[in-house]
């Protein structure tokens, strides 16, 4: 219903997966009983001014307009399916002592490459949250990656940019560039007390 905004991401060699939970457990971060896919339908529908369907191929985006509804089959057979997950059931992991957790805790999805341990691209959320860790600079300390990081604010404030990172704005940072919290954020970081609170409410941030 209405408009809807978003970013999109694609591979070109291998799948997303889920991440390998290694000692969590069973349970937490995306947890495959929140992916939902749709139920077989049928739709009988024409509209005068035809539905666009778009394909992609070899690189490039083609378009073709037809009258009746191209939903307007019952199942598909195969492996493939479409889904889609909300984002609000991410189960999150994080530190409860001191000191800052690798941002690989907040993965919903991979896509490994043929190297063990290294991703063609990681699709990481930074979802509301509580932060508790004593003696620590709690916001994303300042570092260099050895891939390049693209972030995007799906909704509110993002907690080291707090006034100039707007929704539907994105950053890239390419490999090894140094990069971390504006310097308000830095200067509030460094002085409030470490007390249990809440973080991202009403926030969501995703980053590749």
């Amino acid at each position: 219903d209405g408009l809807t905004r978003g970013y999109m991401l694609e591979v070109y060699d291998g799948h997303f997966t889920l991440p390998d939970l290694g000692p969590i457990g069973a349970n937490g971060l995306a947890n495959p009983r929140d992916f939902l896919i749709p139920t077989a339908a049928f739709e009988e529908r024409k509209i005068a001014d035809g539905f666009i369907v778009f394909n992609k191929f070899q690189g490039h985006l083609f378009s073709a307009r037809q009258l009746h509804s191209p939903f307007d089959v019952v199942a598909w057979h195969g492996n493939y399916t479409p889904y889609k997950y909300n984002l609000d059931n991410f189960c999150v992991v994080n530190s409860v002592s001191f000191d800052h957790l690798d941002p690989s805790i907040f993965t919903v999805l991979t896509c490994q490459s043929n190297k063990p341990g290294t991703a063609i691209a990681d699709f990481v959320i930074f979802p509301p949250r509580w932060s508790v860790q004593e003696h620590t600079f709690r916001l994303p300390y300042y570092h260099r990656n050895c891939m390049s990081e693209f972030m995007g604010l799906i909704k509110g404030a993002y907690e080291a940019k707090e006034d100039g990172f707007c929704a539907g704005g994105a950053t890239l940072h390419s490999m090894m560039t140094p990069h971390g919290p504006d310097a308000q954020g830095f200067h509030k970081s460094s002085t409030i007390p470490c007390e249990p609170k809440r973080v991202a409410d009403g926030t969501m941030v995703r980053r590749t």
